[in-house]
């Protein structure tokens, strides 16, 4: 051992850093594991987490004619609320509306309107929400990048930074300005506001994505302080790989869920945790970024994911030029 061959106090006070460390890296992971247990596993088998029934009689959902959204609308529905669906497209909305009262036998709503575009909106969606009792909203709106980029060189940059915001940030600030001040005076709700495992630490090539759901992490945790006292839920959801049209990923195993597989498991964490990565594989990865990000130094961890999204960019930058000469 190093450590002994160190005049004293040297060697010994080594020797205690490094236990020291070592119990606090295995308290930590100890810690990690009993919240993933408890969360995951015992807290739904004992039914610890929010019935969202008792919270109101409707819900709302942004983004929700696909993917995750779609799967909350239909869930939801299953649990007996009546679905305030809200997105871009009136013929989708109708469609999915119409699933949905004829499998469920609730009512619906559904508003369109385009979040992407500003403020200008919300005047609309406050009006359509008025007199509804609303118990749940799920801020799950949202857009990113088509591959990792840098922020000089984002195609239409300027106005693809004005509509990432808006959809991301100002659709969930907004949101809940608009449904939250009734939950405050019926003292009970749940809102949960869709960020990314992309939150956990930043990511470059993704800067203007990662930043957004950022600030959607920070906003929710910081807002569940605010009105925990109330008896307001306000939960972070940072899902990793989900099989929808935005990943662009196919279903595969445990690890990429089907959006109604993640929904299902994510919901029954709701009242458990104040932020939840949603379901076990995902839970694993999310830890493990998070104990990365405190003890690893900054620059390598900065430079695996640097280096990672280079070759994404760079294979899509070949995909592009090669479709672009076969136009040509």
């Amino acid at each position: 051992m190093i450590a002994d061959s160190l005049p004293w106090p040297v060697g010994d006070f080594l020797t205690i850093l490094g236990a020291a460390g070592l119990g606090i890296l295995t308290t930590k992971l100890f810690l990690s594991l009993w919240r993933g247990a408890y969360t995951c596993v015992i807290g739904p088998a004992l039914g610890l987490y929010a019935d969202l029934r008792r919270m109101g009689k409707w819900a709302v959902i942004t983004g929700a004619t696909d993917g995750i959204g779609k799967a909350y609308a239909e869930e939801l529905a299953r649990q007996g609320l009546h679905i305030v669906l809200v997105s871009r497209t009136p013929d989708k909305l109708r469609k999915v509306a119409d699933s949905i009262e004829l499998k469920y036998r609730v009512k619906t709503k559904v508003i369109a309107v385009d979040f992407t575009g500003g403020p200008d909106v919300y005047d609309k969606i406050k009006v359509e929400l008025e007199n509804l009792e609303i118990g749940v909203l799920i801020n799950n709106v949202g857009m990113s990048y088509s591959y990792p980029e840098y922020f000089c060189d984002l195609p239409d940059g300027d106005n693809f930074c004005y509509q990432l915001m808006n959809c991301n940030i100002l659709s969930c600030l907004m949101m809940c300005r608009i449904v939250l001040p009734n939950m405050v005076k019926r003292k009970r709700g749940v809102v949960l506001n869709l960020a990314s495992m992309a939150a956990v630490s930043p990511l470059p090539l993704l800067a203007v994505y990662s930043a957004s759901k950022a600030f959607v992490d920070y906003f929710s945790r910081s807002l569940q302080d605010e009105y925990r006292h109330l008896g307001i839920i306000v939960q972070s959801v940072l899902p990793g790989y989900v099989a929808t049209n935005m990943s662009r990923m196919k279903p595969s195993g445990i690890s990429v869920p089907t959006p109604t597989e993640y929904v299902k498991r994510q919901l029954q964490t709701v009242g458990l945790e104040d932020r939840t990565y949603g379901v076990v594989p995902h839970k694993f990865q999310g830890y493990f970024m998070e104990v990365i990000s405190q003890y690893l130094p900054k620059f390598f961890i900065n430079y695996i994911y640097l280096n990672r999204m280079k070759e994404v960019n760079a294979r899509n930058r070949k995909k592009l030029s090669q479709q672009n000469h076969k136009k040509d």
